[in-house]
């Protein structure tokens, strides 16, 4: 089983019910996913009734999942409005424009010593999302567990990931369950020369013309592409590669060239303060993604996505937070 379909399979979001049909590249990719089946790890099979959860994806990935649901028919009840996501964040105005408020990140990410190459790629860390147990009764539990991430992987594809669960944050655990304890191990995967999984296996660029063109031609985002879908793939960039100060300094400077973008100052969901750069473009305006840049030294630390309404074929509240990543340093 390869990365993506470990997400997939792992995260087994909230159905929903779509209508709209798959672009061409997400039905090649559902029908490769569906072709292998799942191995159930022995972790897993403890648990003693089915759980699901708003995971916390790459929008590819997220997107494909819609995929799967709508194949499998799998259809749970409806969890309390109330607890199907996480509180958002408090946001205070800062001063200036967008601009001046990139300008200030920027110098701050210019100040950091630069980082010495090396082959072998470090990054760590944390993904929430909310747990939904749906009992025989079709009662429903919702409880937030974050996940430890760290994937450590060298220049010819070898990797190694692992996964453990932390401590609840959101909600009770629910009894009569086989519940994660904090520091256990959810998932363990060592990968040979060129097995490792990454959406961006080439070193990024250290300019925003080239960082822009570096992504572009990965993701096939285009000039048509919304800021929201930018931010998307700025975020999957980041889980593949620790970004030097350089890069960091050429994600802002792409950022400040896309339209539709505000900030805000905000705490994050580890305690770090930082500015928001957010924007809601994507998806018709039906998201907010948010970026968020250490305020001291103008790197990226977390990002967020919000589902805002409005779509007929996504049965969530207004303001359900979907997905929150935050990165953090690696010794």
């Amino acid at each position: 089983m390869d990365e993506l379909e470990r997400r997939i399979r792992e995260g087994n979001p909230r159905p929903i019910r779509r209508e709209t049909p798959l672009s061409p590249r997400a039905e090649q990719e559902l029908a490769t996913l569906l072709a292998t089946p799942a191995a159930e790890s022995p972790a897993r099979a403890l648990r003693t009734r089915p759980r699901y959860a708003i995971s916390l994806l790459s929008g590819m990935v997220a997107a494909l999942v819609v995929g799967v649901l709508i194949v499998t028919g799998n259809i749970i009840p409806d969890p309390p409005a109330s607890a199907t996501g996480l509180p958002l964040l408090e946001e205070t105005p800062v001063d200036g424009t967008i601009n001046e408020v990139i300008d200030r990140l920027i110098m701050s990410a210019r100040k950091n010593p630069a980082e010495k190459s090396s082959s072998t790629h470090r990054i760590s860390y944390e993904a929430w999302s909310a747990n939904i147990t749906v009992g025989e009764d079709a009662s429903v539990d919702v409880f937030v567990q974050p996940q430890e991430v760290e994937r450590v992987w060298s220049d010819d594809l070898s990797g190694h990931i692992v996964m453990r669960a932390g401590a609840v944050t959101m909600g009770v655990q629910p009894e009569g369950d086989s519940p994660f304890e904090p520091g256990d191990i959810i998932d363990d995967g060592k990968f040979g020369p060129g097995e490792y999984p990454v959406l961006f296996p080439e070193e990024p660029p250290s300019t925003a013309s080239e960082l822009r063109a570096y992504i572009a031609g990965v993701l096939g985002l285009t000039d048509s592409s919304t800021a929201g879908d930018w931010f998307k793939a700025v975020q999957d960039l980041r889980t593949d590669w620790p970004l030097t100060p350089a890069q960091n300094v050429a994600t802002l400077e792409l950022i400040s060239a896309l339209p539709g973008v505000t900030a805000a100052a905000v705490t994050d969901r580890v305690g770090r303060h930082g500015i928001a750069l957010q924007t809601e473009t994507r998806g018709g305006g039906k998201f907010r993604d948010l970026l968020i840049f250490d305020t001291v030294t103008g790197l990226l630390n977390s990002a967020e996505d919000v589902y805002l309404g409005g779509l007929d074929d996504i049965n969530l509240p207004p303001m359900t937070v979907l997905n929150y990543t935050a990165w953090k340093a690696v010794e």
